[in-house]
């Protein structure tokens, strides 16, 4: 069947389906061209690993010498700038593309890059970089990381719903069978805690982390029997 301009039929849904399908693949087919362009670009270009430089702040006393040379690096591109150049081959939003690289090459090589100001927390800021060895990985296997990408986040969410939902299920047991009790020194027998406190000089304080020589108080839930608490606990 020949293909019609989509703007002769548009009552013919087949051939529109064939033209998003056609589009569809030539997208696709461009973008793997691209990712191959950035591979073929930086496989041969060999790069530095600068933990034997001096560390320290450089003449400008605004960034470390090794943030200095890994910039000067031709091998090396900063997580910016990275972002920026698979942008442009995928066609994906900023954000996304960064979140692909981070999960690609958890381990960037970061180095000091300079004060933050004030109103940002002050402290020194860092630069993160791919060298010429991840920048191939991420073109080669671009597809594979966002697809595990996307199954992460998906497991997390579902994981999240889950907790949420067990959460959900004890609260209303608990109400429906248990007794909340407030900061007691003792607990009692079939006592599901939900706090440990102490009172300190400027009010109550959680002390689940740290020991003081104070009193301890514990906030929970009593269970009547063995059974009924059991039965909670094993709620799943």
């Amino acid at each position: 069947m020949e293909l019609k301009p989509p703007h002769s039929n548009l009552c013919n849904g087949g051939d529109i389906r064939q033209l998003c399908c056609l589009i569809y693949f030539k997208l696709k087919k461009m973008k793997l061209e691209k990712l191959k362009k950035i591979y073929e670009n930086y496989h041969k270009i060999e790069w530095c690993d600068n933990f034997n430089i001096g560390g320290g702040l450089n003449e400008g006393k605004f960034a470390s010498n090794r943030h200095e040379d890994a910039c000067d690096d031709e091998g090396k591109l900063t997580l910016g700038k990275a972002t920026q150049l698979f942008k442009k081959a995928t066609g994906l939003d900023v954000d996304t593309v960064r979140e692909v690289i981070k999960y690609a090459t958890p381990n960037m090589e970061w180095h000091h890059a300079g004060l933050l100001p004030k109103s940002y927390g002050g402290g020194m800021k860092k630069t993160y970089f791919l060298n010429a060895k991840e920048i191939c990985d991420v073109a080669s296997n671009w597809n594979d990381y966002l697809e595990k990408l996307n199954l992460s986040k998906t497991a997390s969410k579902n994981a999240e719903e889950e907790k949420k939902n067990l959460e959900i299920r004890k609260l209303k047991f608990l109400q429906a069978n248990a007794k909340k009790v407030e900061r007691v020194e003792i607990k009692p027998n079939y006592f599901y805690q939900t706090s440990q406190e102490m009172l300190g000089k400027y009010g109550w304080f959680d002390s689940s982390e740290k020991s003081y020589n104070l009193p301890e108080f514990y906030t929970g839930w009593v269970f009547a029997d063995k059974k009924t608490y059991n039965e909670f606990l094993n709620i799943k």
